[in-house]
């Protein structure tokens, strides 16, 4: 999606019956422009509407530049072809309502604040740098998303807005550049790697945990996970900025042969998040590739070396 083409255009004044519309845009509690929520996500993933939405695109006039409401399974829509060649679709829900574009089988929703074109996938909404490299929009912020040993990484975007958003007066914490966030692929555990020491803890994604948050290691750079043959997790490996590394179980408990180091006191942190598979590219090429984690990682050659138990541990 171009980001020169702009994510605003002038909205429809009157709704179906023409009485003006008395729904408020989509926005936080700061009046900051949001991406459709999880909710709205839920209604848009509907395979009959999203079939609607293709048919009306398929056949439109493109001479056409008005404003179009459908009443879709109980729920109000607008559609709206813009002079620059893209299709709008407006959903009304409840007492607000937010605009997506439908493009190339996929939603798009623009964030006005960094100027990026963001696409939906699995539920989440991501962004694809002119480069290639793929972040995940979460919680207002991005986060670069990579796959790494035996499963996906997760660490801040320190690019700053174009556009400063609306100030929050009680603003969630800033992430720590340096922060690091692995999951392995068969969504059992994450390690978070953050501070000034570089402390490495381990999750139990199970709801609820098997055990509470672990310390495993200092120093860290890097995590790798090691799964069987069946694709699931084994073992830990935590990589040091001096050089070494410790190995754990799945549980946290260490392998080495010599005394791994003291435990640390863990910090009060929630849990991370889950995350879905590292999606396509955002131009809809390769859209049968992964549907999961463990299935991305599948032309990774240490990857398959972390499968099969080749990899030089």
């Amino acid at each position: 999606m171009d980001t020169r083409q702009g994510g605003t255009f002038q909205r429809p004044t009157t709704g179906p019956d023409n009485k003006p519309i008395t729904q408020r845009p989509w926005e936080d509690r700061n009046h900051r422009v949001i991406p459709p929520s999880r909710e709205h996500i839920d209604i848009m993933h509907n395979p009959r509407l999203e079939e609607n939405i293709r048919h009306e695109q398929a056949r439109w006039n493109g001479l056409d530049h008005g404003y179009y409401w459908h009443n879709w399974d109980g729920r109000q829509m607008c559609h709206h072809y813009d002079d620059r060649g893209f299709h709008w679709w407006g959903f009304y829900v409840r007492d607000t309502y937010f605009w997506t574009r439908y493009w190339n089988d996929r939603y798009w929703w623009h964030d006005p604040y960094w100027n990026r074109w963001c696409y939906m996938r699995d539920s989440f909404w991501w962004w694809q740098d002119p480069v290639g490299i793929v972040y995940i929009y979460r919680d207002g912020r991005y986060y670069r998303y990579d796959n790494a040993a035996g499963g996906v990484v997760i660490a801040p975007d320190p690019t700053p807005p174009v556009e400063p958003p609306p100030a929050d007066p009680t603003p969630a914490p800033t992430p720590d550049p340096q922060e690091k966030t692995f999951y392995s692929a068969d969504g059992t555990r994450t390690v978070q790697v953050f501070g000034e020491n570089k402390d490495a803890f381990l999750y139990d994604t199970a709801d609820p945990p098997a055990f509470e948050p672990k310390w495993l290691d200092s120093g860290v750079t890097d995590v790798r996970f090691k799964l069987d043959d069946q694709g699931q997790l084994v073992a830990i490996m935590t990589l040091k900025d001096d050089g070494g590394f410790n190995l754990f179980d799945k549980d946290g408990k260490s392998q080495n042969i010599a005394p791994a180091p003291q435990p640390q006191p863990v910090p009060a942190l929630p849990a991370p998040q889950p995350l879905p598979a590292l999606p396509a590219p955002a131009d809809g090429q390769g859209d049968d590739g992964a549907s999961s984690v463990g299935q991305s990682l599948q032309k990774s050659s240490s990857f398959n070396a972390l499968k099969t138990g080749s990899f030089s541990w």
